[in-house]
């Protein structure tokens, strides 16, 4: 079972927000013509006025975890291909800051993965996923987004 709540957007942006860029950075539910969500009805648009922004959500592992891995089906908008990345970031007092798992997004779904390994496992841990689309005014389509 997956850390993340509302992982396929059917609650639209239950549990998750805009984070980096915030103030530029939209989150979109409509249905974009021609396009079927990856999983369930519902999908969501990224879209940024800068480069960079990025959706994400924070949640607490429980302990004993030696990593974790998360994954996303994205695909580009109907403004073309588009680059981004998928990203864990481990939030306590000494974070662990991994690559992004950089990628670009065509007309298909595509599966992108991310793993972060813990040097602790006994401590439970605060971490966030974040997606981040990386080209101004082009927009990111984001589904199933897990983490385990």
């Amino acid at each position: 079972m997956s850390f993340l709540i509302n992982p396929s957007f059917e609650g639209k942006e239950d549990h998750w927000a805009r984070i980096n860029f915030a103030n530029a950075t939209t989150l979109g539910f409509d249905p974009v013509q021609g396009v079927s969500a990856k999983s369930g009805s519902i999908f969501l648009t990224l879209r940024s006025s800068v480069a960079s922004g990025s959706v994400g959500q924070d949640v607490i592992t429980p302990q004993g975890l030696t990593s974790i891995s998360a994954f996303a089906w994205v695909r580009a908008g109907l403004d073309g291909p588009v680059s981004g990345a998928l990203a864990i970031w481990q939030l306590d007092t000494d974070p662990n800051r991994p690559m992004p798992a950089a990628f670009v997004a065509g007309n298909e779904w595509t599966l992108v993965t991310s793993t972060l390994d813990f040097p602790n496992p006994t401590a439970s841990k605060t971490i966030r996923i974040e997606v981040y689309v990386n080209e101004a005014n082009k927009s990111l389509l984001i589904d199933s987004v897990n983490a385990f």
